[in-house]
């Protein structure tokens, strides 16, 4: 048998137990790129083989969702029992070694494929187990973007100088909007022999530049301490970076990046949860205090606003479709104020539908990063 949970009964008895089957592979399973084939998932597997399916999401025995081009659809996906909903639990973690309780109801772990799963079973859920299966397209290009309608060229061509110019960037957005997607691409636009170090909680930035290090945060088990992202982001200072990548800022380590990317590592990246540009900033003032610093608020902004010259907010509308909305460079502070300068925006034919995702991408006046990139002899739009 296969690694047994504290979820499993000593008997099998229990219709509700977690069942600790062998871990077996699809027959003629895809490998991927570590070579490790992915487990069969039994009437997932359809679901997962296609390219199109983002997100899968199992509420219940009979309550099977996904995400397919942008929109959630309810499938024709069925279970027969919960027994069978736990013997897919442990496939999913057996690789990993995770275990799943009813003391310890929440686990996450990774697919072969770079999937991220997250799990939860009752008490936290009443029905049985819960999962959820984050899916990530294969690796866009910039110009998939402008096929898509998520940019024009011209903010194509804006966004490939600003890499070139090694300029701090702030992707912002919703939940499912494309950061991480918009992320990568970005990455494989770095020159090969600059020295990147990526630092991620979960394995969705993959291994695309030749000089490029891949560090991930560890939760910590079986008595050895927790690895953060706030570690990650002061141990990689020490690896001669050219660039720091952290896949999301979402804690302490905020502050960490803010000041490498003060202190020489131009070009770095991140992304962060918020609606709009300037909230971005205000979380980000929010993460950057929760390191435990005593640090004012004003030499907070200051850092931000010397640290960070372009912020990218993507948004995904009702019908599915992705955009770039906003792109807005930071050009100062002013009054413990920083101020913002528009420099593309995506505006909607119709402003009273608010959830209209037809309209057109507007450049406005910028002078700073313009400036900057033609000092680097870099032509800021086509």
């Amino acid at each position: 048998m296969g690694i047994r949970s504290k979820f499993d009964k000593e008997e099998n008895t229990d219709p509700n137990a977690v069942r600790s089957p062998f871990v077996t592979t699809q027959p003629n399973a895809p490998t991927v790129a570590n070579g490790a084939p992915m487990p069969d998932l039994g009437l997932l597997n359809p679901l997962i083989q296609d390219s199109e399916v983002t997100e899968i999401m199992i509420n219940d025995l009979r309550n099977i969702a996904i995400e397919k081009r942008g929109q959630i659809v309810v499938t024709p996906v069925r279970y027969k029992s919960i027994d069978e909903l736990n013997r897919l639990v442990r496939i999913l973690l057996d690789p990993s070694g995770k275990t799943i309780s009813p003391e310890s109801p929440l686990a996450m772990t990774t697919l072969p494929d770079g999937s991220r799963v997250h799990i939860v079973v009752p008490p936290i859920v009443e029905t049985g187990p819960c999962i959820t299966i984050r899916r990530f397209p294969k690796r866009y290009q910039i110009d998939n973007f402008i096929a898509n309608g998520t940019m024009d060229r011209r903010i194509a061509h804006f966004l490939e100088a600003c890499i070139v110019g090694k300029q701090n960037i702030l992707i912002s957005g919703g939940t499912g909007t494309g950061k991480t997607t918009l992320l990568n691409a970005l990455i494989g636009v770095i020159p090969p022999h600059e020295r990147v170090i990526t630092i991620e909680d979960s394995a969705e930035i993959p291994l695309i530049l030749p000089n490029q290090v891949k560090m991930m945060t560890h939760s910590g088990s079986f008595g050895s301490d927790s690895i953060t992202a706030k570690t990650l982001v002061h141990n990689a200072l020490r690896m001669r970076p050219d660039r720091i990548i952290v896949g999301e800022c979402r804690g302490p380590e905020a502050l960490d990046m803010i000041q490498a990317m003060n202190t020489g590592h131009q070009g770095s990246m991140t992304t962060i949860h918020a609606n709009t540009p300037r909230d971005a900033l205000f979380r980000l003032e929010t993460l950057m205090m929760n390191a435990g610093h005593e640090i004012p608020l004003s030499a907070m902004r200051r850092q931000i606003a010397n640290a960070i010259q372009l912020i990218i907010q993507i948004k995904r509308f009702y019908g599915g479709s992705r955009k770039v909305v906003s792109i807005q460079e930071i050009t100062g502070i002013e009054q413990e104020n920083i101020l913002l300068q528009e420099v593309f925006a995506f505006e909607v034919t119709n402003s009273s539908e608010l959830q209209s995702d037809e309209g057109s991408f507007r450049f406005h006046l910028s002078t700073k990063i313009f400036e900057s990139l033609r000092g680097q002899g870099i032509k800021p739009i086509p």
